[in-house]
């Protein structure tokens, strides 16, 4: 396997994977997305609530708000909130007893409390993966094949192609049709189906794929990809130890 990157900023990720095949990359996603464990609000302890909201409004309000997520997550942490109104009560209201684990957008709307209105509420945050509550995933995640566009001799560098290409990755350059930011491409095959001489021909690598991750500040790109590969491993050696034990079975039988 071989890992290219293509882009990188705090939040994003896209990176050119190639010599795997399809099952590969979608485990991948299907982990990163769904059973990468996170911290988020799993139920409230109300001691005050005056405000305008029921309280199982608020429950799911609270609960919907992310969460930084240590790669330690073992224990629940109590994120309090005590406000009086007039005021708006935002997400960077919720006081937390562990200095690792915050809300991670502190100014998400909570509720908006009157004049003698007042909320006094213990939000108890649990650790689970998004297999279970989205209210738990951390990160969105996407692959595509790598595009493959060939043009052969028949082309008379008309231009069709190159308006038909909603994302400019063709080009006339020297002449000749050329490509340019090819992962750009998303095999719409608009600039084939453009051309009546049959010169262009859009296809894709079976063993090549453009992966991005994009994170919603739980965790670090780097903590979403350690752990993701480490859950796969332990994946593989579960079904390892599964696949010898039937296998010891059968020959005692």
């Amino acid at each position: 396997m071989k890992v290219t990157l293509l882009f990188k900023s705090d939040s994003k990720i896209k990176m050119m994977i190639e010599d795997v095949d399809v099952g590969f990359v979608n485990a991948l996603r299907r982990i990163l997305v769904s059973e990468i464990p996170a911290y988020a609000v799993d139920h409230i302890v109300v001691y005050e609530n005056t405000s305008q909201l029921y309280d199982e409004i608020l429950a799911h309000r609270l609960g919907l708000i992310p969460l930084s997520t240590p790669l330690n997550v073992t224990k629940e942490v109590t994120l309090s909130i005590e406000k009086e109104g007039p005021c708006i009560v935002y997400s960077g209201d919720m006081v937390s007893d562990d200095e690792l684990i915050n809300p991670i957008i502190p100014d998400i709307p909570i509720t908006k409390l009157g004049d003698n209105q007042k909320i006094k509420i213990n939000c108890i945050a649990t650790a689970g993966i998004a297999k279970t509550h989205a209210k738990y995933q951390t990160c969105l995640v996407f692959y595509k094949y790598f595009p493959v566009i060939e043009i052969n001799k028949k082309c008379d560098l008309c231009g069709v192609c190159v308006e038909a290409c909603p994302r400019n990755v063709i080009e006339i350059k020297n002449d000749s049709i050329e490509t340019a930011n090819i992962e750009e491409c998303t095999l719409c095959r608009s600039c084939e189906e453009q051309c009546d001489l049959k010169a262009i021909n859009v296809s894709y690598d079976p063993r090549k794929f453009i992966f991005t991750i994009e994170n919603y500040g739980n965790m670090s790109i780097k903590d979403l990809i350690e752990v993701s590969t480490s859950i796969i491993e332990e994946k593989c050696d579960n079904f390892i130890t599964a696949l010898a034990g039937v296998a010891e079975h059968g020959q005692r039988r």
